[in-house]
């Protein structure tokens, strides 16, 4: 990944300067995020997600307004090649720390979505008077009912087309195909436009409609998936390069090395303040037995989201923020996700020490805590009374 956004700072604006079609470029990696949630999409088991649907929902909820004060930013599909590889027999009664991760990220996308379709309210209510913050505050309120109810739209529209499209469809793609691989290809790839279409037509994000689109897909069994994975990843790789080349083209390295002490200080200050306040909420919400994963989810969630250049695009466009505070925005994301997969092998390593020596264990059969996690105690307290409810 890293070579790919170095390739992206030699060919644009700071480099070479060869690339001059950039919007073309952007929205040809646009197309490599939309398909990577797709694939995640189908290596999605919907089973894997009822075991831990409550920490998913709550987790991401407590998360974003304790974080949201250092303008931590949400769902990242980079995660998605770490959890291929996340999947290990669990013993009864413990979770898949893969199936914990995926599941907030899947909240989260839902939160992003939430964001965008908001922030055009957000900006009227900025630029206001104070009557005018109020009315701004209750179309804020009944823009959230309307994406509340564009979400249920969405879910019962993804419960009909699986009773009743998705199998007929595919097996008549299947027949289509007689040993040709592009009718599959072209059939698949109109599906999930589809419902990236039918997702924004309903003011939702267009890479859940992609996520959507895949774990409909898989619901069909795991031999349709696999066929589906065999023709689709090699587009999805492709596009995902573009999509990490077209990062480099916004970042200029004289801004990083001039501003790069400011740069580092709140990258590691981001970094470890959404590692930290991950430990303390799943620490709350996770069952005693399957807190050991709770660094792992945490080193999973712990970097800048891929979609803050979303979010940032869309907010420097719209006036909300300057030039120089969305290179900043930029920098700090970029080098968030160098550091993501230190962070994620250290996590590795420390899971498969406790896996290898456990915990002593308490009368009650629950497992120990660590002793320096008691710093944490009257935190954890008020969290846990917060999550009774």
């Amino acid at each position: 990944m890293f070579g790919y956004i170095i390739c992206g700072v030699l060919l644009g604006p700071s480099g070479l300067n060869s690339i001059k079609s950039m919007v073309q470029v952007e929205t040809l990696g646009e197309f490599g995020v939309f398909f990577t949630l797709f694939v995640v999409g189908l290596e999605f088991s919907p089973e894997r997600l009822r075991k831990v649907w409550k920490i998913s929902v709550q987790g991401p909820c407590y998360m974003t307004p304790v974080d949201g004060g250092g303008g931590a930013s949400l769902g990242t599909p980079l995660v998605s090649r770490f959890l291929a590889g996340g999947a290990r027999g669990e013993k009864e009664g413990e979770l898949d720390y893969s199936s914990v991760l995926l599941g907030m990220l899947v909240m989260q996308d839902v939160q992003l979505g939430l964001f965008i379709a908001v922030m055009p309210t957000l900006i009227q209510v900025g630029n206001g008077t104070l009557d005018s913050l109020v009315i701004g505050g209750l179309r804020v309120l009944v823009l959230l009912g309307q994406v509340f109810i564009s979400l249920a739209a969405v879910l019962l529209l993804c419960a009909l087309l699986r009773s009743y499209l998705i199998g007929p469809y595919y097996r008549k793609l299947h027949a289509e195909c007689k040993g040709n691989k592009e009718i599959l290809v072209l059939g698949t790839t109109a599906f999930v436009f589809l419902m990236l279409k039918v997702t924004e037509f309903l003011d939702v994000s267009m890479e859940l409609g992609c996520f959507l689109a895949g774990a409909l897909l898989s619901s069909q069994g795991h031999m349709i998936t696999g066929e589906v994975l065999s023709c689709i990843e090699p587009i999805r790789d492709f596009l995902a390069i573009i999509f990490f080349a077209s990062i480099g083209l916004h970042v200029f390295p004289t801004f990083v090395v001039y501003e790069l002490t400011i740069l580092m200080v709140l990258t590691l200050s981001l970094v470890i303040m959404k590692f930290v306040m991950a430990v303390l909420v799943l620490s709350v919400i996770l069952p005693p037995c399957s807190r050991q994963i709770r660094w792992i989810v945490s080193a999973g969630l712990a970097q800048v989201s891929e979609f803050s250049f979303v979010l940032g695009s869309r907010a420097r466009r719209a006036g909300i923020i300057s030039r120089e505070v969305y290179l900043l925005v930029l920098s700090v994301t970029t080098l968030s996700l160098l550091l993501a997969p230190v962070l994620w092998r250290v996590a590795i390593l420390k899971y498969l020490l406790f896996l290898s020596f456990p915990l002593p264990t308490k009368t009650g059969g629950e497992e120990a805590e660590l002793t320096g996690v008691c710093i944490w105690d009257p935190v954890l307290n008020i969290l846990r009374h917060c999550s009774s409810f």
